[in-house]
């Protein structure tokens, strides 16, 4: 595609191509100090604490943060303790495929290859996005993300169609949310943001309409309308979301986690899980553990 960095674009016209998607375990290593990428990144964090610094600012990175890396913008990822910082990665070109696929980086030790930066292209809506920004733990940009990543094989030819088509939804999504600077009701925002940080709690409906202040009818329109769920229903997700993150990072029995997500019994539990993603928790840790570089 021959792109024309004089004219401004819209996100629609993106030719999305996904160089490399995956989990990744930040330990202060040295690959990830200063360095500056060929490719737009994206890091969607969701375990631990830390900075990041891009383009000369510092930005505080946990759960649900989400970092946006224009091509040539110099970055670095710090800890902020011992404990390391988990990311799920996406590094991709927006305008068709380049025809030099080499390093994605040049690191603090080498100058950039100006050969390998991609056109300069004027796309307002693009250069809307934010550099840092939260994403909800119930919006569909966390779950897309996630699928991206799981789904990325270089090896397998029908991939590259699908997460690139994945990631062009996911950006026009981004662009409409992102830049919403309050979405939803601060009082269900507030709930919401406790909901996250605490799935095994348990909110009963009028637990939940007192403490936003509301009527439950009220309370339950609002609800719905920030999350397109019931409460019942999104408090099972944050719960099922929890309980894949547990499997996958750690090596605690299935019991275990059954009794820290706050369930009577491990029957219970494993039912909620195999009816929730179609496999048994065991079968889910099996197929699905593992991590990229």
């Amino acid at each position: 595609m021959e792109i024309n960095s004089a004219g401004a674009r819209k996100l629609s016209e993106t030719t999305v191509y996904v160089r490399e998607a995956h989990r990744y375990t930040y330990r202060g290593d040295v690959h990830e100090e200063t360095r500056v990428g060929y490719t737009y990144a994206f890091h969607l964090f969701f375990h631990g604490q830390g900075r990041v610094a891009v383009a000369g600012r510092s930005y505080p990175v946990g759960p649900g943060s989400l970092v946006f890396i224009r091509p040539g913008e110099a970055h670095s990822f710090h800890l902020s303790s011992a404990a390391p910082l988990e990311a799920y990665n996406i590094y991709c070109d927006l305008w068709g495929k380049p025809d030099r696929l080499f390093s994605r980086f040049s690191f603090q030790t080498s100058r950039p290859d100006p050969e390998l930066m991609p056109s300069a292209v004027s796309c307002p809506e693009l250069e809307a996005l934010p550099v840092h920004a939260r994403v909800p733990g119930h919006s569909p940009l966390t779950d897309w993300f996630v699928r991206i990543c799981g789904w990325h094989d270089p090896s397998d030819g029908n991939a590259e169609a699908l997460v690139s088509s994945l990631m062009k939804a996911w950006l026009l999504h981004a662009h409409g949310e992102l830049r919403s600077d309050f979405p939803y009701d601060r009082r269900i925002a507030r709930l919401l943001e406790r909901m996250e940080w605490e799935p095994e709690a348990r909110f009963s409906h009028e637990e939940m309409s007192r403490e936003c202040g509301l009527e439950k009818s009220h309370f339950y329109s609002l609800f719905k309308s920030a999350t397109g769920m019931t409460p019942k229903a999104y408090q099972l997700r944050l719960k099922m979301k929890k309980a894949a993150a547990l499997l996958l990072e750690s090596d605690q029995s299935v019991t275990r986690i059954s009794e820290q997500l706050g369930y009577d019994t491990v029957h219970y539990f494993s039912k909620q899980f195999s009816d929730f993603y179609r496999q048994s928790p065991t079968q889910y840790r099996s197929l699905r553990r593992g991590g990229g570089l």
